[in-house]
């Protein structure tokens, strides 16, 4: 990762302390996605919840040397806006793709498959958010959930469900504010 990256990066990690409504996932845990992507080669990756592009940045940096690609999707018009003047400083507008809406709408129009699924907008909707991308999900597509450490009692029916499921196996990663990490067996 070059160096203006990084320092966009600690810009944005900064302004997310600062700024109310702009929750970013820890700086570790950006790490952490950056290296699963890595590894697992992931080409298309989708992310429900961009705010101002932070986790997003991490994403499409690895994902860019795979030649993948990052969809993400956020609600908040001001927050793409801001997100999408973010990938641009990064220059990563080609291989990040925003899309405006409610992700629980928009996930259903979205085509092609994924092999990495990142959750981290509203807590009490991941579970929907999972069910409807699952269909588009790959084998072995990786899915982590964020805050599932913070604010597990909103999670408890998405937790539930991805440590029971029979396609998938679960386990809780305790990094940043928890990470649920998920796998896509069949």
């Amino acid at each position: 990762m070059n160096q203006s990256t990084k320092r966009l990066l600690n810009e944005l990690e900064h302004f997310g302390r600062s700024h109310s409504g702009y929750y970013n996932i820890s700086a570790d845990t950006g790490e952490f996605f950056y290296m699963l992507v890595l590894i697992a080669k992931s080409k298309n990756i989708l992310e429900v919840g961009t705010s101002n592009g932070y986790s997003t940045i991490w994403l499409g940096e690895a994902a860019k040397q795979s030649k993948g690609k990052v969809v993400t999707i956020e609600i908040n018009e001001h927050k793409v806006k801001m997100a999408a003047e973010n990938f641009k400083r990064a220059k990563l507008d080609k291989t990040i793709k925003i899309v405006h809406g409610d992700a629980l709408k928009e996930i259903p129009k979205l085509k092609g498959k994924f092999d990495f699924l990142f959750l981290d907008a509203i807590k009490e909707d991941y579970i929907n958010y999972l069910k409807r991308a699952y269909p588009k999900l790959t084998k072995n597509a990786i899915i982590v959930a964020d805050n599932a450490i913070m604010f597990e009692k909103y999670m408890r029916d998405y937790l539930h469900y991805v440590r029971n499921h029979k396609n998938l196996r679960s386990v809780l990663v305790p990094i940043g504010s928890g990470v649920e990490f998920s796998l896509k067996v069949k």
